[in-house]
C-alpha cells in the first residue's frame, strides 16, 4: 500500500438505510487515488444492518478498516476512531451523508503538495437526498488564523462540523473531543483552530450534507441545548474578550432559538446578563455583524427582560 495521505472516518449508528449510497459515494469520490487514503468503517451499536453493509464494502482491501463500539456517543467515537488514523490527514464521513464524485481527487493532490495544517472546505447543504451533484473546480486560498476565526464566528462561510474539513492528524490527535451526543465539533473546533497556522479555505467543496428530519441533530431535547451552552461557554473561555461582538452573535442566536426552554431554567441568569451587558450602539455599528443577528439583538433584549 502506498504512504496513507488521508484517513477518512466513517461513522454509522443504524444508518443501514443510507450507508451503501454513502460508501459508493466515498469509492467514486476518490477514483484511482483510492489507494492513497485509509477509510476506517466505525459501527456504534447498530440494530439494523449497518455492520454488514460495512462488511461487504470492505471485503477485499488492505486500506479499509471496521471497528465495532457500543458508545451511542458521537464525541467517544470520534475520539475512538482519530487515534486508530495513521494517514496524514483526517476528514469525516456522516454514514447517511454523500461525497460528490471525484471531488476528493484534487483535495488529495492539493494536501499532498501545499501542506496545509487546515484546509475548510464549503459543505453543500442539501434538504432531501439530491443527486450526486457536481464538483466545481477546486480552488484553494490561504487565510490567516484570525480571517478563519472571524468567519467561523461569523457563521456563513462555515460552521464547526468536522465533516468538509481536512486537518492534520498530529493536530486533531493532540485534541480530545468532549464526550457529547451532538455538539462535540461545536466545542472542539475552535480550539484545534487555534493550534493551526497554514490554513486554506475553498469555497467549494467534495461533501453532500443532508438535511434530515430525523437526524440527531435534528431532535433537539433540553439535554442537548445544554450541551450546546456549555459549547459556547467554551468558546469564551477560549477567545476571551476577543472577536466580543461575533461571539454575541452566537449567543443570541441561543437564545432566540431555545428561549422558550431556557425561561425555565433555574440558572438562566448568566445568559440572561450577557446578553444585559451588551453595548447596544457599538454592536449595530460592527461591520462584520451581520444585518439578522442585528435585528436578533433587539428581539432577545426584550425576552431576556421578561425573565
Amino acid at each position: 500500500m502506498k504512504s496513507i495521505i488521508l484517513s477518512i472516518i466513517v461513522t454509522a449508528h443504524n444508518s443501514g438505510k443510507y450507508l451503501a449510497a454513502c460508501l459508493c459515494s466515498l469509492k467514486l469520490a476518490l477514483g484511482d487515488h483510492f489507494d492513497l487514503c485509509e477509510i476506517l468503517l466505525i459501527n456504534d451499536a447498530s440494530s439494523d444492518d449497518s455492520e454488514s453493509i460495512y462488511d461487504q464494502f470492505a471485503l477485499g482491501y488492505e486500506n479499509v478498516k471496521k471497528f465495532n463500539v457500543s458508545y451511542e456517543n458521537i464525541g467517544m467515537v470520534r475520539n475512538f476512531a482519530v487515534h486508530k488514523c495513521s494517514g496524514q490527514y483526517i476528514t469525516m464521513l456522516d454514514g447517511d451523508d454523500l461525497f460528490i464524485r471525484a471531488s476528493l481527487i484534487d483535495i488529495l493532490n492539493f494536501l499532498r503538495s501545499r501542506r496545509p495544517d487546515m484546509l475548510i472546505t464549503k459543505l453543500n447543504e442539501v434538504l432531501v437526498e439530491a443527486p450526486e451533484g457536481k464538483v466545481a473546480p477546486f480552488s484553494a486560498r490561504k487565510i490567516g488564523q484570525d480571517r478563519a476565526i472571524r468567519e467561523y464566528l461569523i457563521h456563513k462561510s462555515f460552521q464547526a462540523h468536522f465533516i468538509g474539513k481536512f486537518i492534520k492528524s498530529e493536530i486533531l490527535k493532540d485534541h480530545h473531543f468532549p464526550d457529547f451526543i451532538c455538539y462535540e465539533d461545536a466545542f472542539l473546533f475552535l480550539e484545534v483552530l487555534q493550534h493551526c497556522d497554514k490554513i486554506f479555505y475553498s469555497g467549494s467543496g467534495p461533501y453532500l450534507y443532508i438535511k434530515r428530519a430525523n437526524s440527531l441533530s435534528a431532535k433537539i431535547d433540553e439535554g442537548k441545548i445544554k450541551l450546546y451552552k456549555i459549547s459556547l461557554e467554551r468558546m469564551e473561555s477560549i477567545l476571551g474578550g476577543d472577536y466580543k461582538s461575533l461571539q454575541l452573535c452566537h449567543w443570541i442566536d441561543f437564545v432566540n432559538r431555545y428561549h422558550n426552554i431556557i425561561a425555565l431554567w433555574h440558572d438562566r441568569g448568566g445568559v440572561k446578563q450577557c446578553l444585559e451587558n451588551v453595548r447596544t450602539l457599538p454592536f449595530m455599528l460592527n461591520p462584520y455583524v451581520r444585518l439578522s443577528f442585528k435585528l436578533k439583538l433587539l428581539k432577545v433584549k426584550k425576552i431576556t427582560k421578561a425573565w
